[in-house]
């Protein structure tokens, strides 16, 4: 008779114990003289079997094997004298020589500056610098407060994920060979004004000798100015024009608005918050937006507005 397979986990003693991926086969990585913990997740056999590379391991009859030796490992679980399950998916212990790796972190945004309720977009980059592979390469992002995600890219290597609840993107890099970058692009709805701060760090299985740049901080300014994407020139007195909210702010200003062929069909340097879409037909309509920040730097924006009469 035969069981199910035992399914097969592994921790690093001494390391944090996180959810263990799973992949087929399993591979953990070791510096000389670690140890790992085997543990068969089949919990009430009387006894197991454990292999390395195929061979039974003697006296490994336990439901847990620690070991130091690299090799692939199996388990068969017992339940009855002549009845072992199937073995197990194996782990495979990798070891990895002991000279750290230098691990470089950097992030950097679309924009200089950003508006509410804009989309703001993210760049974060790994690179090796070496002078050997890197393993179980993780980067992660907490989202401060003041950002939403909107989407995650493709990253250029492993897989990367979103946990709603902790705000928390991760980046299972994996491997990253000597002097080779990956890259991961976020995109974010700005959603409060203010200064946003964001920051990007990166972890693998080996020390890591220079830690001082495993973390990437950016910092993002943000105008307290709100452009409505939508006016309703009808006459009711609400909605009216196109009012900017904040803009006075910034007295040194410019507002261009063109139409879908790309003609100027409002100028106005200093906007008097005075534009209603006079003698223009409904629909989209396209505008340039230029400010003089407190630093004496001009920002430039552009969107879209539209024109809805009938409400």
């Amino acid at each position: 008779m035969r069981l199910n397979a035992a399914i097969l986990t592994a921790f690093l003693s001494g390391a944090a114990a996180g959810a263990v991926a799973q992949h087929t086969p399993l591979t953990r990585y070791i510096t000389p003289g670690q140890q790992v913990k085997l543990t068969a997740t089949a919990s009430s056999a009387p006894h197991y079997q454990w292999y390395r590379n195929g061979l039974p391991l003697n006296g490994a009859r336990a439901r847990e094997l620690v070991t130091s030796v690299p090799g692939t490992y199996t388990v068969q679980a017992y339940y009855q004298l002549e009845c072992p399950s199937d073995l197990s998916p194996p782990v495979v212990i990798t070891e990895i020589a002991g000279v750290a790796v230098d691990l470089a972190m950097g992030k950097q945004a679309d924009k200089r500056v950003a508006l509410v309720d804009y989309s703001l977009g993210y760049l974060l980059t790994v690179t090796n610098n070496g002078p050997q592979p890197a393993a179980a390469v993780v980067v992660t992002d907490v989202l401060p407060q003041q950002l939403g995600l909107e989407s995650i890219g493709i990253p250029s290597a492993g897989t990367a994920s979103y946990d709603p609840a902790t705000r928390r993107i991760t980046w299972q890099v994996g491997e990253l060979a000597v002097h080779q970058p990956a890259t991961l692009a976020l995109t974010t709805k700005v959603l409060e004004a203010g200064v946003i701060t964001n920051t990007a760090s990166v972890t693998s299985a080996l020390r890591d000798s220079v830690p001082g740049n495993n973390t990437a901080v950016h910092v993002q300014q943000v105008l307290p100015i709100h452009i409505p994407n939508t006016i309703t020139p009808n006459g009711d007195g609400v909605n009216d024009r196109l009012r900017i909210r904040g803009l006075e702010r910034y007295p040194e200003n410019e507002l261009i608005i063109l139409n879908r062929w790309g003609n100027h069909v409002f100028e106005q340097k200093n906007y008097q918050q005075n534009w209603e879409g006079k003698g223009l037909a409904e629909g989209t309509y396209f505008y340039l937006l230029r400010i003089k920040d407190e630093g004496g730097h001009w920002q430039d924006f552009k969107g879209y507005i539209m024109i809805l009469r009938s409400r």
